[in-house]
């Protein structure tokens, strides 16, 4: 049998029938999805406000210093880093939260 002359079967109805069927089922349902859940732009706002906390943060620092965090890409270390953050980190936390 050649690749051409395979058909393929199709459907009698379109989409999922309702299954009504066995004992637990009170009633008729169908297995087919509902809609999407509709999630609000600001969704996840709430959440970065509490990953920048202050507290949030000075936890995380304090784990990086007690880690001797290496210097990153910018080739700060963790004192050089510290003193940028001192005045850089309120426009950056504005900007991330923007």
């Amino acid at each position: 049998m050649s690749m051409r002359s395979v058909t393929h079967q199709m459907p009698a109805t379109a989409g999922r029938e309702k299954a009504c069927q066995g004992e637990a089922l009170s009633s008729c349902s169908s297995d087919e999805t509902g809609l999407p859940r509709q999630v609000p732009e600001d969704a996840g706002q709430g959440l970065l406000e509490r990953a920048f906390a202050r507290e949030n943060m000075l936890r995380a620092w304090k784990r990086v210093r007690a880690n001797k965090g290496a210097a990153g890409i910018d080739g700060l270390d963790i004192a050089q880093t510290a003193e940028h953050l001192r005045w850089a980190w309120p426009d950056i936390r504005q900007q991330l939260l923007a």
